[in-house]
């Protein structure tokens, strides 16, 4: 069976371009989609359960989140959107995704108040994915990715920067969204289990590996907490 790696690593976002151009100069555009925005909402308890879960790092962790895709610009489309789920247990995960049958579009000009998104996580239930009556929509985050492809293994390789929170459902200091993170986050998944050769120039810049977490990373940020 082939084994598949997924890696994350993390350098600040003003030296995205120079990421940009050494993984372009090795890699391939990925034909379906060389890049685009990214929307999600991220649900969670009345208590964040699931931010807890993932600061304390506990052998069972849970994401949902509502998800769909936009231009280079951040205008949503009218192409499809997905109710994801990501259950961890110690070493076992399970990801459910669920098509919608409203667009992209259509979600992202709902308030995130709206009836119809807080009764989403219910359809997870179909699945066999149980959660807690209080789970509804904490804040959407957005930002531009553009995917490549490595040609020598096969791997994928996303670059992810503008990363923001442009909506929120929360009582925080923040009281609209938030500023850009100060971060870029490279995703690598299929057989390559270290960094490309060709980005270790990124290394002296102070690339490293890092479990990022987009929806912690947020939070912080509306919540005005240091990172």
């Amino acid at each position: 069976m082939e084994s598949r790696t997924e890696k994350k690593y993390v350098l600040d976002r003003a030296h995205a371009l120079l990421a940009q151009t050494l993984i372009s100069a090795h890699c391939l555009p990925d034909p379906s989609f060389a890049r685009a925005t990214v929307h999600s909402i991220y649900f969670d308890t009345l208590d964040l359960q699931f931010l807890s879960e993932k600061i304390d790092s506990t052998y069972f962790k849970a994401k949902v989140r509502l998800r769909w895709y936009g231009n280079w610009d951040f205008l949503p489309d009218d192409g499809p959107a997905f109710l994801e789920a990501k259950i961890k247990e110690g070493g076992l995960q399970r990801k459910v995704r669920i098509p919608m049958t409203r667009s992209g579009r259509e979600l992202a000009a709902l308030p995130l108040g709206s009836p119809e998104l807080s009764a989403l996580p219910a359809l997870l239930a179909e699945r066999g994915i149980g959660l807690a009556a209080s789970v509804r929509p904490v804040f959407v985050i957005s930002y531009r990715r553009m995917r490549f492809i490595d040609p020598m293994s096969g791997t994928r390789i996303a670059l992810d920067q503008s990363i923001h929170a442009p909506r929120h459902a929360l009582s925080c200091p923040g009281a609209n969204g938030s500023p850009m993170l100060p971060f870029a986050v490279i995703e690598t998944k299929g057989g390559l289990s270290s960094l490309p050769r060709y980005l270790a120039p990124l290394v002296t810049m102070g690339l490293r590996p890092d479990s990022f977490s987009k929806y912690l990373h947020c939070y912080q940020t509306l919540m005005q907490q240091p990172m």
